[in-house]
This record gives structure tokens, C-alpha cells and sequence, in this order.
């Protein structure tokens, strides 16, 4: 039977000795989360088979590009913009804090936006604004 071997002690500071790392989120893709994603008008199931396939075609557009690369392209193409909160008519979550000032807007079919916020590589979904109603385009 094989046992597996306890950690090396540090003899000096008579401890387990650990190294942490650093994690630069900017250098990794984006991971897409409908786990925030709001139930209204700008939900997921508002959208008709081909704005879901458009999402999903989004997603996958990016799934090999880094943050960094999403910062330096262009808001209608890959990139994304921030909007600010204010900015949305929808009621803001409550998980919002007060401390965040924008949301960011990716497109997803077309022109048509979806805005979520960022937290380390994730980006949460909070709406999808099918039909340009969820904030002011002009």
C-alpha cells in the first residue's frame, strides 16, 4: 500500500513553507458566467434561437483571445466598453457595491450588447440587451 508523503518542514522556521504565486488575470481569457444573470426582460430566455446562438458564437470568438487583447480591440468587434451604472434602466443588483462605477458591454449578435461586470478572468452576464432598450444608444 503506497502513502503519500507528508509535506518537507522547514527546519529553520519549523513550518511548511509555501510560495505564492501571483495570478495576472489580464493575461488569460475570459470565462463567460450567466450565474449573475438577471431574471427580466433582458434575460436569456428573451432571446430568440439565433440571438442564443449568437451568444454562444461570441463566447466561443473569444475563448482563446486574452483580456489584454479584449482591451486593445475595438468595442463592436471582440473588445468590449464600460458603461456606467447609471447608465442602465434596469434596477441594479444587489450585489453591486457602491464602489463600482461601470459595467462592461460585449457584443454579441450584430451590435446588440450584453453587460455584465468583470471579476478576476470572469465575466458575469447580467443582461442582454436584445432589443436596445436597457440603456441609451444614442
Amino acid at each position: 500500500m503506497s502513502r503519500i508523503k507528508p509535506p518537507k518542514v522547514n527546519r529553520k522556521n519549523k513550518g511548511i513553507t509555501a510560495r505564492i504565486e501571483t495570478v495576472n488575470y489580464d493575461e488569460k481569457p475570459p470565462v463567460f458566467s450567466l450565474e449573475r444573470l438577471q431574471n427580466s426582460k433582458y434575460c436569456l430566455q428573451k432571446l430568440d434561437q439565433e440571438g442564443k446562438s449568437a451568444f454562444a458564437d461570441a463566447i466561443f470568438r473569444r475563448k482563446d483571445i486574452t483580456w489584454r487583447e479584449i482591451n486593445r480591440s475595438g468595442r463592436h468587434k471582440l473588445g468590449s466598453e464600460k458603461m456606467p451604472i447609471a447608465s442602465i434602466k434596469a434596477a441594479k443588483p444587489s450585489f453591486i457595491t457602491p464602489d463600482m462605477s461601470d459595467y462592461l458591454v460585449f457584443r454579441y449578435h450584430g451590435k446588440r450588447p450584453m453587460v455584465g461586470y468583470r471579476k478576476n478572468d470572469v465575466f458575469y452576464v447580467l443582461w442582454f440587451d436584445h432589443d436596445f432598450t436597457l440603456y441609451d444608444h444614442s
